[in-house]
């Protein structure tokens, strides 16, 4: 009788290590899963604002319209899959007075359940920068 009592409570020890292994895996699996959502979200806001940098400089050279920068720079957002809507973005000036003004927001999803935890707010200002 007293064997048995042994094997039952070294199965029972047995089945909770599988659980909190099973559970630290998880919770790992979560963490890492929302942090490198986060970094490639920044990553892609980077590369975004880059461009949007590049795009004011050439767009106020040549004297481009506003439209058409708006449609560079939506291209560019679909491309990096990042959510900005055409009204979100602000084109003032013209030449060498022109600016742009980008605002959109981006969520972090919880995995599997897709379900929003974070959402990360990103507004950006450009303008003409003349070469000395």
């Amino acid at each position: 009788m007293h064997s048995k009592d042994l094997v039952a409570a070294e199965h029972t020890s047995h089945t909770q290590r599988y659980v909190v292994v099973f559970l630290w895996m998880f919770l790992g699996f979560l963490y890492f899963s929302l942090f490198s959502q986060w970094l490639t979200i920044n990553w892609r806001d980077k590369l975004f604002v880059e461009y949007i940098d590049h795009v004011i400089q050439v767009a106020a050279n040549e004297q481009r319209p506003a439209k058409e920068i708006r449609a560079l720079i939506l291209m560019k957002a679909e491309d990096l899959s990042l959510p900005v809507q055409g009204d979100a973005i602000q084109i003032d000036g013209y030449g060498r007075t022109l600016r742009a003004a980008v605002r959109y927001k981006a969520d972090i999803s919880m995995p599997i359940v897709n379900q929003p935890v974070y959402r990360i707010r990103f507004q950006h200002e450009s303008r003409f920068k003349p070469f000395l």
